[in-house]
Formats: C-alpha cells, structure tokens, sequence
C-alpha cells in the first residue's frame, strides 16, 4: 500500500513538471486546430511572462501578461496569447490576424 501511494505522489509531481518556469524550462508543444501548433512555458514563477514559439519557427516572442476578463492574456505588442484554460489562440496585435486558434495540449497524439 505504501508502495503505490509513492508511485501515485510520483506520477502526480512528475505530471507537473511540464509546468517550470525559467529560461531553462522545456516548451509545452501545443497542437492547434489550424495550421500552426505552438511551444511555449512560463518564463518565471509567478506566470507573469511566457515565451511563446509559433509553428516551426525558433524565434521565440517574450509575452507579457495583461488583464484578461476570462482567462490569462499575455502580449509584446505584436503577438497576442490568450490561454482560456483548455483552449487557447494566438493572434497578430496589429490586425487582429489568427495565426493559431483552437490550441490545446489535449489534441496532442501519441
């Protein structure tokens, strides 16, 4: 019996651990239901920033978070990030242009 609870408490912890924060934090790869999928994670523990690559690019875009009437919203002024909690969009600031939409880590297959 002891022996499982550890194993649970185990798999518990290490199911969080997609959710570090820092520079030397893995990406969470998010699939989208458009054409582009998303990497990002937290860039510091009070989830105040995030670092945000779209689809296949490298370039990562530094995200600040901004008031958010639902969810958490985060932007640099030319890329917008909003996770609504099982879903999330990405958008041009400029012209409100969806680059990807649809976004969740439950679309992911193995």
């Amino acid at each position: 019996m002891k022996g499982l609870f550890v194993l649970m408490a185990s798999l518990l912890l290490g199911g969080c651990a997609h959710w570090q924060s820092g520079p030397e934090a893995p990406f969470v790869r998010w699939k989208c239901q458009s054409q582009q999928n998303i990497a990002w994670r937290y860039a510091d523990a009070e989830r105040s920033r995030v670092d945000l690559k779209i689809g296949n690019s490298e370039q990562v875009h530094h995200l600040r978070k901004e008031p958010a009437t639902r969810g958490a919203f985060y932007s640099d002024g030319v890329v917008a990030f909003h996770d609504k909690g099982n879903q999330a969009l990405v958008y041009r600031v400029a012209d409100d242009k969806l680059l990807a939409h649809g976004c969740s880590a439950s679309l992911i297959t193995f």
